[in-house]
């Protein structure tokens, strides 16, 4: 039967105990499945006495709009999205006094590059578009796990020199019929427009994050062109169908992620990932905090226990980065040499991959353009 508020104030408070108490403390998450995991779950919740209430959205798109229709405490998202969110009121300022470690971030955040003479890379770099204010004192999202994108490839079928591909080679008629390209509009687009660029068929000063409505024709007209020739196997959009493309080996090569490359070796094909000549497409992954954050407190625990090492030791076992360098003591010397250090990993250490940062995930502006010539692209 439900208690009502008279009888709730009139029990005396010693009748509840106090864990019980900290235990109904709820945190709504709008999350992935790759970092809404269970050895995170459980951690958070003994560090904070608190319930995590993950819902699961492969898109990024639909955990943010999420908001509008559901209570949400925190969501996960990438800088894109967090500036997206903050342009819909859909999320709050974070306070950066508020956060611990935030001093710990990885050069690419904190300066925006891995070192002085690495590039600055182009797009929705996390450094220039999280802040808030010119005193950097309120971001959209804290950085918690990131990565480099490069191409997957069979070893056995395409032959490399010190592991080391052109994006261009995604579009190589040798491999007409066994080529997957992601299969989101504006991330396939970039990937496109970046194969594009470094076959000299678009010009060097083009921004492939942020390609114009004019460059956006041109990319659609030479995928176009693509799909008549029957050069793609497959426009991929989940994780387990690349894995089952490459691991049939129907598919040689594709712009992929790490983690399919990862599986599909362990089942026994020579799958490779490859150094991306021209520079690599790097993401980052974070948190942000609702516009309608029911307790902020708990929230800020949250940001700041991905802050905290664990997670981001948990995240590094299944091939990500943490954006803070407090992991050693959650993660074993074997995975440190490995992950960061890039023992027996393709493409070297995080310090190597890092320095070679191209371009960043980027929403595009003219989102709604990429989306109607995609349309079009995949009609044809």
């Amino acid at each position: 039967m439900p208690i009502t508020r008279r009888a709730a104030l009139a029990a005396p408070a010693l009748l509840i105990p106090p864990a019980v108490m900290a235990q109904s403390r709820t945190l709504n998450l709008s999350g992935a499945s790759y970092d809404m995991r269970d050895p995170i779950l459980r951690e958070f919740s003994r560090r904070s006495s608190a319930t995590p209430r993950p819902w699961i959205n492969p898109s990024t798109q639909a955990r943010v709009d999420r908001v509008r229709t559901a209570s949400v405490d925190c969501m996960t998202t990438d800088a894109p999205f967090a500036a997206y969110a903050r342009s819909e009121n859909l999320s709050q300022p974070i306070d950066v006094s508020r956060l611990t470690n935030w001093n710990r971030l990885h050069p690419l955040f904190r300066d925006g590059r891995a070192s002085p003479d690495a590039p600055l890379g182009l797009g929705a770099n996390p450094f220039r578009v999280m802040y808030l204010d010119d005193s950097r004192s309120r971001i959209t999202f804290v950085p918690a796990f990131f990565q480099m994108d490069s191409i997957a490839y069979n070893e056995r079928r395409i032959q490399t020199e010190n592991n080391t591909l052109s994006w261009g080679e995604l579009f190589n008629p040798r491999w007409r019929g066994r080529v997957a390209l992601y299969g989101i509009d504006w991330l396939g687009m970039l990937d496109a427009a970046l194969g594009m660029q470094a076959l000299g068929l678009l010009p060097a000063t083009t921004d492939p994050t942020g390609l114009t409505n004019a460059e956006v024709d041109t990319v659609v007209a030479f995928l176009k062109e693509k799909k008549r020739e029957g050069h793609f196997r497959a426009l991929w959009r989940a994780y387990g169908e690349l894995v089952n493309l490459m691991a049939s080996e129907e598919v040689w090569i594709a712009d992929a992620w790490w983690p399919v490359v990862v599986e599909v070796a362990s089942r026994g094909i020579p799958l490779r990932y490859a150094v991306a000549k021209e520079g690599y497409r790097a993401w980052c992954n974070g948190y942000a905090i609702s516009a309608n954050c029911r307790d902020l407190d708990l929230a800020y625990e949250w940001l700041n226990f991905w802050l905290s090492g664990f997670p981001g030791a948990r995240q590094s076992e299944i091939g990500y980065f943490a954006t803070t360098d407090n992991y050693s003591e959650f993660l074993s010397p074997e995975l440190q040499r490995s992950v960061y250090g890039g023992e027996g990993r393709d493409g070297g250490s995080l310090q190597d991959r890092a320095a070679r940062v191209q371009v960043w995930n980027t929403r595009p502006a003219n989102l709604d353009y990429y989306t109607e010539k995609w349309n079009e692209f995949l009609a044809a």
